[in-house]
């Protein structure tokens, strides 16, 4: 089978950064929905979001203690300390504000608004109480222990800005501020296909000696860790029939990942089969190692991802390419940060092409550190298990010995 003649002049082996480009100007991110603010961490902020109020909407007592007007207190010393009449108690709980006047002072609980009148609070600790009466030995400053009206957020500040995650902490502020209904990006669903018919479903008895599909569970829990979780995973025959069947059982997802039959050869028939569909090409291969079998194209619905099968690759395409299609699909302005590190052993670029060396990346006396894991007796499996990140190597990149500076993606 070969490519459709209809789509001939596709992008073909193009640098990463080119398929990025081109991903982006032809992927929209998924439309706005709403959310309870008590599910809303985790989830991308669709727009910007602003405090309505500001908070604590009165100056608050942030200890247990006595509301007082600092001026009364301005020559209390030891020797000659001065006294307040205690007035009545203001709880956390109470809405509106009193006010007390003359030499009072208020009892007040940690939260309580603090009484028109008074400008400081004394923990009771330090003060002595007799007879409704309270001794003051020292100045008290104005302010002291009280949390100022709008001192934690002003009506009109921005809690959280739009195509941002909503961290725990922000969540924390929209509940805080009264914000009961979040605007954010719908959920994404994606389907995750593994082609081939020697593999099968590894969830499953294997009474005929097929291969576990495990690019399904790889790639599974690399969606969910990117906080997905509508993911459907299944094995797939490599034939067009198969191909096509499961393509059309899929449209209805985001974004749909196969891994397996996309390299050279007669039977390579996941990218012809998308387009046999109706399917429109991106782009096919890229100047990259390893993953260079890469293709992406556009259904009705879908985005279609095709990678190649071995697991190592397929794990170096996710965080290369998925992840920043995800990024894409939920609005996410960064699509693959880089950070630089320095070697810890020696390593070398590819002829021609960009070259991603899987490493393990660790910290030691402020330095970000990203060792190759060069060691022979390491299978790929093994690096794959041991890595938390990518060295990005530009093409045709000659060898860099250890304590040299290079780029690194780190993985989610």
């Amino acid at each position: 089978m070969q490519d459709n003649d209809s789509h001939s002049d596709f992008p073909r082996s193009i640098p990463r950064k080119t398929a990025l480009h081109i991903l982006k100007e032809n992927i929209c991110p998924v439309p706005e929905t709403e959310t309870t603010v008590t599910e809303c961490s985790g989830c991308i902020a669709s727009r910007d979001i602003f405090s309505e109020i500001s908070l604590p909407d009165h100056d608050r007592s942030a200890m247990d203690g006595f509301a007082v007007a600092s001026a009364e207190t301005e020559h209390a010393t030891v020797d000659s300390p001065v006294t307040l009449e205690s007035c009545g108690e203001i709880r956390p709980s109470e809405t509106s504000r009193c006010s007390i006047s003359g030499r009072c002072a208020a009892r007040v609980l940690t939260g309580g608004i603090v009484p028109e009148g008074t400008d400081a609070v004394i923990p009771f600790e330090r003060v002595e109480v007799a007879e409704g009466k309270i001794v003051i030995t020292f100045p008290v400053k104005r302010g002291d222990f009280i949390r100022d009206a709008g001192s934690d957020i002003t009506k009109g500040a921005l809690i959280t800005a739009g195509n941002t995650v909503i961290s725990p902490c922000d969540a924390a502020l929209l509940a805080y501020t009264g914000i009961r209904s979040v605007p954010v990006r719908r959920p994404l669903s994606i389907g995750v296909l593994a082609v081939g018919n020697e593999l099968c479903d590894p969830s499953q008895e294997n009474l005929c000696g097929l291969i576990p599909a495990d690019n399904l569970i790889l790639l599974k829990g690399l969606c969910r860790n990117s906080c997905i979780e509508d993911i459907t995973i299944a094995p797939c025959a490599n034939s067009p029939e198969s191909i096509a069947k499961a393509i059309n059982d899929n449209s209805g997802c985001d974004l749909i990942i196969t891994t397996g039959g996309t390299g050279p050869g007669n039977r390579d028939f996941v990218f012809n089969s998308i387009l046999d569909a109706g399917g429109t090409p991106l782009f096919k291969g890229l100047a990259m190692h390893p993953a260079k079998s890469i293709f992406a194209c556009k259904t009705t619905e879908s985005i279609v991802l095709g990678l190649p099968g071995p697991p190592n690759a397929v794990n170096l395409a996710f965080h290369t390419i998925i992840k920043p299609v995800i990024n894409i699909l939920r609005g996410v302005e960064d699509l693959c940060p880089l950070h630089t590190a320095r070697l810890k052993s020696s390593v070398k670029g590819s002829s021609g092409r960009e070259k991603m060396r899987p490493c393990l990346i660790s910290e030691e006396k402020g330095h970000i550190l990203a060792d190759p894991l060069t060691d022979d007796q390491l299978s790929p499996r093994k690096i794959m298990s041991l890595s938390n990140g990518i060295i990005v190597l530009p093409p045709d990149t000659n060898e860099l010995q250890a304590g040299k500076n290079v780029q690194v993606i780190r993985y989610c």
